[in-house]
């Protein structure tokens, strides 16, 4: 098998996974709402990037990587999708600096993802949420040069866990509904995904009566902002996404702006969607737009 294919049942592997798992996702996602749709919209966002390359053999692996991470922001659904995007555009950037795809820059390329979150973030939270999940990765793999993705793969799963189960003592959010953050479960599932394919072992699988109840713990009229609001912006000019970012920060939370030469993709909560939008007109005409009331997305998961 050539490394094009690997990457490209790699892709699959990571969607099949969050498919079977999609549940158990959903039944953690307590932070930054309990709207409880993580493992959908990690689904959704992690399709369009296998369904982008399937078939794609004849392209090179870095060709594949960057095709499939276009196509995951443009249908990055939620705070979980569009930190996953931007985490796969920063892995891509590194790697296309490159003539093939390196398992020994694979550390520097999870640094790469790690800044570009964190750039495209209007606050980034380091402990007991995804981005541990990628420090955690990045520093095993510091510590030795890999020859094969395999063997990278081999050590980067079980620290992806392991960072993972930590959240769970690290987010106060998710300690006193006794559960893991959601987006770093998922984060590892797909890691450990990659793993079991590379390895031609089983995918691994949460156990589904591991699902918590953890509506008694949330309160959805206590939310700050209610309104979950999502764009794409097809540009019209040049204008850096962070500029767009600090406009957008005194509107709301979650506040996630990412880019690429032709769109830029924008996702806040937010008590007034309309403004948000008005904002962003200038850097060009707004598609595919959607907005979620939270509060009222809770009180009915509740039920």
């Amino acid at each position: 098998m050539t490394n094009s294919e690997n990457f490209i049942g790699a892709m699959s592997a990571m969607y099949n996974c969050l498919a079977a798992n999609r549940t158990y996702l959903d039944s953690l996602n307590v932070f930054p709402v309990p709207d409880s749709d993580t493992g959908t919209n990690l689904c959704r966002t992690v399709k369009a990037g296998a369904d982008a390359v399937r078939r794609q053999e004849k392209l090179s692996v870095n060709e594949l990587l960057e095709k499939s991470a276009k196509a995951m922001l443009r249908s990055a659904r939620g705070n979980s999708g569009v930190i996953i995007s931007a985490l796969f555009k920063g892995f891509s950037d590194h790697m296309n600096r490159f003539d093939a795809f390196l398992p020994a820059e694979l550390s520097s390329a999870f640094d790469s993802a790690l800044k570009n979150a964190c750039r495209v973030i209007s606050r980034p939270i380091f402990k007991g949420t995804v981005l541990s999940v990628v420090m955690a990765c990045r520093d095993s793999l510091s510590k030795k040069d890999f020859l094969s993705s395999q063997e990278a793969f081999s050590v980067l799963a079980p620290a992806a866990n392991k960072a993972a189960e930590q959240t769970h003592f690290d987010l106060p959010e998710a300690n006193r509904a006794g559960v893991v953050d959601s987006g770093a479960a998922g984060l590892a599932l797909m890691l450990g995904a990659v793993d079991s394919f590379l390895s031609k072992r089983s995918a691994p699988q949460s156990s589904q009566t591991k699902q918590v109840i953890f509506k008694k713990h949330s309160n959805p009229s206590a939310l700050e902002y209610t309104y979950c609001t999502e764009f794409i912006i097809l540009r019209k000019n040049n204008t850096p996404e962070t500029e767009l970012e600090k406009k957008l920060s005194g509107l709301g939370n979650s506040v996630i702006v990412v880019g690429d030469s032709e769109i830029i993709k924008v996702h806040l909560h937010t008590n007034d969607p309309g403004r948000a939008m008005e904002l962003s007109s200038p850097f060009g005409a707004l598609t595919d737009i959607k907005i979620d009331n939270m509060a009222l997305q809770a009180e009915q998961k509740g039920r």
